[in-house]
């Protein structure tokens, strides 16, 4: 999975602990100390995560859910899908949502109720631009 460069300011004191880690061969580098802790501190907020994703408002609506974590794709086969069944979808995710060069912003504002994606949307900026006017909207 590619990954994402942060910076992180750290107490001399405490990088001095991870590079005591990393020297004793508990850790790779210090990149594998900070994915790590990052993981298991995000673990402890797993439930939050998921409200997040699925949460109380939308349950039982009549629009569709489209949920996802990691990677996902929207393409013209789930818009034509959507549309044909008079659905409109909430899109919430953590990652990467690539949506397919063949759906038209025209197919977006059709389908889509709502879109929420922290991470990464790898579309045209036509479907960006839409996607925007619906999460204004939304707001």
């Amino acid at each position: 999975m590619k990954t994402e460069k942060v910076s992180l300011n750290l107490s001399p004191c405490e990088l001095g602990q991870i590079d005591c880690l990393v020297e004793k061969g508990l850790f790779d580098s210090r990149s594998d100390f900070l994915r790590t802790a990052a993981r298991k501190f995000l673990d402890g907020y797993e439930s939050e995560l998921q409200n997040f994703l699925q949460p109380e408002h939308l349950k039982g609506e009549s629009a569709a859910n489209f949920y996802f974590a990691g990677v996902a794709s929207f393409g013209k086969a789930e818009a034509e899908n959507f549309i044909a069944k008079k659905i409109r979808v909430h899109i919430r995710g953590f990652g990467l949502l690539s949506i397919s060069n063949k759906v038209t912003p025209e197919e977006i504002s059709q389908t889509v109720q709502s879109c929420k994606v922290y991470g990464k949307i790898l579309a045209g900026q036509e479907i960006l631009d839409e996607l925007k006017k619906i999460s204004d909207n939304a707001n």
